[in-house]
């Protein structure tokens, strides 16, 4: 629980505060993706970042804490589903050249969507754990690997999204 906690903490958290530092950016690449009237892009782009914030500051508490472990893992679930749906809309429409907002640069992909959806899952294996008492310092031995393995995993998959757009334009000029 520690783990999948801390990983979603600094998950959302840097997702948030890289929405707040380029509030304009983030605006920018919300009105790209055309799912919203316009009159309400710039509000979901302040709301955006405060979710992803106040969801951070519950994965914080959510090991000692039922009632944030249960907002934590549902909202968070919500949220990648969402992501997901935003992202496969626009790949569903061809318009791949999108940022996808995450904060890393990265084209919208269906690796982002796989992305998005092994993070819902992840986000809800918590819940499975509610109840099972405050950690010890034995979990947090155990959850400083398992996060950094899955950190590695996550930047991982970012880079290759990134590599992935780099190359297109040489995989069309061959074909």
């Amino acid at each position: 629980m520690l783990a999948v906690a801390g990983g979603f903490a600094v998950l959302l958290g840097s997702a948030a505060w890289g929405k707040f530092r380029d509030a304009a950016g983030f605006e920018a690449i919300l009105s790209d993706y055309r799912l919203l009237p316009g009159s309400l892009v710039r509000p979901a782009a302040a709301v955006v970042p405060l979710v992803e914030a106040g969801l951070a500051a519950a994965w914080i508490v959510a090991p000692w804490r039922d009632d944030a472990a249960l907002l934590a893992s549902v909202a968070t679930a919500a949220l990648m589903v969402g992501y997901g749906a935003a992202i496969t809309a626009n790949l569903a429409r061809g318009r791949s050249w999108i940022d996808c907002g995450c904060g890393g640069g990265e084209q919208l992909s269906w690796i982002l969507v796989a992305r998005n959806a092994a993070l819902a899952t992840l986000a809800l294996a918590p819940l499975a754990l509610t109840g099972a008492g405050n950690p010890a310092w034995g979990d947090l031995a155990m959850a400083l690997p398992v996060f950094a393995a899955g950190a590695c995993l996550y930047l991982a998959t970012g880079a290759l999204v990134a590599n992935a757009a780099a190359m297109r334009p040489w995989a069309e000029e061959r074909s």
